[in-house]
């Protein structure tokens, strides 16, 4: 697949602005535990699972995955970016949690053997890998009794909450994300099945001093492809709507969605 320019410097943009937050980055994002639940309640109870962690980022839901299944599984955490893997290590061996390794790889080439893993999830970056060639990769290294999992929000999903509602362009801007229409038609076109999905839907608080404060440490990366001049602009319209549209700017409340899809082998 050609990737277009624009493309291009959004990859370009997201690697950066990783690198750069990977130091404070589990303190900016919110870590939500109700679908590792839902995950482990799909799996079978089978000990030594083997499970990849694509897009595993600093490990904020690797070691959320690694305490739920507790020794039941043996975790590959792969991404890209090497200095989110090198903050991910420390992170789990300070854990007491032994039974991972990280891994660099991309996600259009898995560096794992094909069906070798009982289990593949990714949480919240999707967005950032070509899907099809994701896909392709999942089916070749899951066994054939084997899920995997893609946890993300739609595009509809980012529009409703406050950083689409209220922050100018952000819905706009964040290109990168699926409906869940065009999800299903990956999926099918990788000759795989949906088994289920669900939605999650989280009740969030905060104050407007807490909210200006993520949108200036680059909260989302959606934020890193606005250029400097226009950030600037979008934040102070951003907190005029807030103030304009919240009566208790110390108990600004809204919600956020995402959807996990359970994937199988056809």
């Amino acid at each position: 697949m050609i990737m277009n320019y624009g493309a291009i410097i959004a990859k370009s943009n997201a690697d950066n602005h990783f690198t750069k937050i990977a130091s404070e980055y589990r303190g900016l994002r919110t870590t939500d535990l109700d679908h590792i639940q839902h995950i482990k309640n799909q799996l079978s109870d089978k000990p030594g699972m083997k499970i990849a962690d694509v897009g595993c980022g600093d490990g904020r839901y690797s070691i959320e995955l690694l305490k739920c299944l507790q020794d039941d599984c043996y975790l590959h955490c792969i991404d890209y970016n090497e200095n989110m893997l090198k903050h991910l290590k420390n992170y789990l061996i300070s854990n007491n949690i032994l039974n991972f390794c990280a891994r660099p790889g991309d996600a259009n080439k898995l560096p794992l053997e094909s069906d070798s893993m009982d289990c593949i999830v990714t949480f919240n970056a999707i967005h950032h890998f070509d899907i099809q060639r994701f896909l392709a990769e999942v089916r070749e290294c899951l066994k054939d009794d084997g899920s995997a999992f893609i946890y993300t929000r739609l595009r509809n999903q980012n529009a409703r909450n406050i950083w689409g509602q209220y922050f100018p362009l952000f819905a706009e801007t964040e290109e990168r994300l699926f409906e869940f229409d065009e999800l299903q038609y990956a999926v099918k076109k990788a000759d795989m099945r949906i088994a289920n999905t669900r939605v999650f839907g989280h009740d969030r608080t905060s104050d407007l001093s807490s909210l200006m404060k993520k949108a200036k440490s680059n909260h989302y990366s959606t934020f890193a492809l606005y250029d400097k001049d226009e950030f600037k602009r979008s934040s102070e319209t951003f907190e005029q709507n807030i103030r304009d549209n919240f009566d208790d700017l110390e108990d600004i409340r809204w919600q956020d969605e995402n959807i996990l899809l359970q994937i199988g082998k056809n």
